[in-house]
């Protein structure tokens, strides 16, 4: 089945955008240029067209249902890659205040984009294009101007500034937890799923062993070629991951996921920022450097309240 017949119009995901991101169908409409009552009709009809409710309401509060977050993270994500690919093809001068990152999918999908608003307020005239891998980024900065790589995985001609300790959790869905109880409790363990990363340098395997935990080995387990949609999967309800802080912590403090196990493991590497050692836009990639280190240490602080409590 085609998008065409998964929606009732493109207009559709635009009106859906703009009302997760105001959570207020009249400032949706503003946004849009069209009325309130527009707003609402286009949302009603989405959620009848997938069969799925996307908001909850409560007076005129709006909250995104789990779905809903899904969805808005993935639309989000989806209209930076065609704002970039619009860029890339376009005739159009390109904006002086453009810098290139190399980062993973996961990293921007779920760090990165859900903080979009707070880079805008700080760079207002700063275009961000994208080189991303399912995994993790490795090699040469050049050509973009800024990345994040494991430290062990700097090239020798690129300079590194500590980010974050590589810090595993694992985690699930509030309502995951919810139904099945912690993946280390007493009971209904058999329900639980293990969801993995195809590619991943700590599996689940070694990541019990250096906590010193076991668990029942005939857990199934969902494999995933890509790391971000991990993040996904585990925030859609459907199991517990590995996670990343430096890329899932964010929806930690939001509580999008919370813990499974009580044990963490830190691997003793550390994540970087990292610069070309020919940096052409040096004062600007530095300065959108510094925001991130500066948003990472303050999710990093709130979680490590939240994993002592």
């Amino acid at each position: 089945m085609n998008l065409r017949k998964k929606l009732p119009s493109a207009q559709a995901l635009f009106t859906f955008e703009a009302a997760a991101k105001t959570m207020n169908f009249t400032e949706a409409g503003r946004l849009l240029n069209v009325t309130q009552p527009a707003v609402s009709k286009s949302i009603a009809a989405l959620e009848a067209y997938t069969g799925t409710k996307l908001f909850t309401r409560e007076g005129s509060k709006l909250a995104l249902t789990g779905e809903g977050e899904s969805l808005y993270r993935t639309v989000q994500l989806s209209f930076l890659a065609l704002e970039n690919a619009i860029d890339q093809v376009s005739r159009v001068p390109k904006q002086k205040n453009a810098l290139t990152l190399s980062l993973s999918t996961s990293f921007v999908a779920h760090w990165l984009i859900p903080q979009m608003e707070e880079f805008r307020r700080a760079f207002p005239d700063v275009a961000l294009n994208f080189q991303l891998t399912g995994g993790e980024p490795s090699g040469p900065m050049e050509p973009c101007d800024l990345g994040l790589r494991l430290d062990s995985k700097v090239a020798p001609t690129d300079r590194a500034v500590p980010l974050a300790p590589e810090w595993l959790v694992a985690v699930a869905s509030p309502e995951y937890i919810r139904r099945n109880g912690m993946l280390d409790g007493l009971t209904t363990r058999s329900t639980h799923s293990l969801v993995t990363f195809a590619s991943s340098r700590i599996p689940w395997r070694e990541f019990l062993a250096q906590t010193n935990q076991t668990l029942d080995i005939s857990m199934p387990e969902i494999q995933v070629p890509d790391y971000s949609v991990v993040i996904q999967t585990a925030l859609n309800g459907r199991g517990v991951a590995l996670g990343y802080v430096t890329s899932c912590g964010y929806l930690l403090r939001e509580g999008l996921l919370v813990p499974a196990l009580r044990r963490t493991l830190r691997t003793g590497k550390r994540y970087c920022i990292v610069y070309p050692a020919d940096m052409g836009k040096r004062r600007l990639a530095e300065d959108v450097g510094s925001w991130i280190i500066e948003r990472s240490n303050t999710i990093l602080n709130a979680i490590s309240q939240l994993l002592l409590q």
